[in-house]
């Protein structure tokens, strides 16, 4: 049975018109590709596939989904959105001709809505080509506006129901580290285990991956954002696995290093330092507290342990229809915590191009005390003989 209720997403329609009315726009247009569909899946639960995809929310009138000339039966019996609009633009990349299509163009998307000023959401992802169709039937780009910082504050705080997609994700991530736990052999490529991981979480109740997930192992391990390659594990090297679910589009992850064998004694207090950093980001998120000034006491603290120049980025980032969502908790975040939100604690660290790993769990916010852990298996330093 679904989580989320078609009230969910009515309610996210809603807020989103209210946006564009305060901002004297005549509508909200949000952008998704299939590689980044959060947007458009959060108010129409619709994740394109090939093509590309939009909801436009006027600020009256009912809105619509619009996607290319290929999707209208797989939209349709997904969509949380009844009105479907398909355009040419939004068409596969290699472009087909699609010869007699008679679809319609954004001049006639703009005409049925009276479309004069439009806010644009996802317009960093907005490819160019797209954007001169759309700003000619705009008559220039004066009528199109950025719109991302005005939808953020929408899904910033989630919601009951959102809170447990996001630990259903979480606890499928779990089901794919337990698994590689349990089957990891020194021999084993890092493609191989990511295989193993992917079929526990699915069969755990994950509809997919949160992301491509991966496995670093001895050199590779130094990438914080990576794919498995066809390399062997070997005994003696950290192995960093980034292994993340998606449920109903909300997406979890846990980051966890594995050593096989003997654990050299210097990597040992290295990893070590990254779990105690770690675990102080879960009892410093506390609602009321600066998000700045979290991260600045996290780095603080290894920096003052000798691994400052270690260090990539962190502690913390949003997670929710993307599993790296704004906001992120950096020294230079400005912004204040509150109960609702969700986060993945993220520590990366890395000894240059020698090897690194990632400590990486969900967190919600509370009212009160330190934020919730929303997963924790095998959240030790797993030196497996083997």
């Amino acid at each position: 049975m679904a989580i989320l209720k078609q009230s969910d997403f009515d309610a996210r329609l809603e807020a989103a018109r209210e946006t564009a009315a305060k901002n004297k726009l005549d509508a909200i247009v949000v952008f998704s590709t299939e590689c980044e569909p959060a947007q458009v899946r959060y108010f129409s639960d619709y994740w394109p596939s090939f093509e590309t995809a939009a909801v436009l929310v006027p600020a009256k009138g009912d809105p619509a989904l619009i996607i290319g000339p290929e999707s209208l039966t797989y939209a349709s019996m997904r969509t949380r959105i009844p009105d479907i609009i398909q355009i040419m633009d939004f068409r596969e990349s290699s472009q087909p001709d699609y010869p007699g299509s008679k679809l319609p163009k954004w001049t006639d998307v703009v005409k049925r809505y009276k479309l004069r000023k439009i806010g644009l959401s996802g317009y960093f992802l907005f490819p160019h080509v797209m954007m001169i169709s759309l700003a000619k039937a705009m008559g220039g780009m004066k009528n199109i506006v950025p719109a991302d910082e005005m939808i953020r504050p929408l899904y910033m705080k989630k919601s009951p129901g959102e809170i447990r997609c996001i630990k259903a994700a979480a606890k499928a991530s779990e089901a794919g580290f337990k698994a590689v736990l349990e089957a990891i052999e020194p021999g084993m490529t890092e493609s191989e285990l990511c295989g193993i991981a992917t079929r526990a979480m699915t069969a755990a109740g994950a509809e997919s991956t949160g992301y491509p997930i991966w496995c670093c192992s001895g050199p590779n391990s130094c990438q914080a954002i990576s794919r498995p390659t066809m390399r062997k594990v070997k005994r003696g090297e950290i192995i960093h696995f980034s292994i993340g679910a998606k449920v109903e589009g909300y997406s979890a992850s846990i980051g966890r290093p594995v050593v096989l064998g003997k654990c050299p004694k210097s990597t040992l207090d290295f990893l070590q330092v990254g779990l105690d950093a770690a675990n102080m980001t879960f009892d410093e998120m506390r609602a009321g507290r600066r998000a700045g000034d979290v991260a600045k006491k996290v780095h603080r603290y290894v920096i003052d342990k000798g691994y400052g120049d270690t260090l990539l980025y962190g502690p913390c980032h949003g997670t929710g229809q993307m599993e790296c969502e704004y906001p992120f908790l950096e020294t230079s975040s400005d912004y204040t915590l509150e109960a609702g939100m969700t986060f993945m604690q993220d520590m990366f660290m890395h000894r240059g191009t020698k090897d690194g790993f990632r400590w990486e769990d969900g967190l919600l916010v509370k009212a009160r005390g330190p934020a919730e852990m929303l997963s924790g298996y095998g959240r030790k330093i797993n030196v497996l003989d083997r």
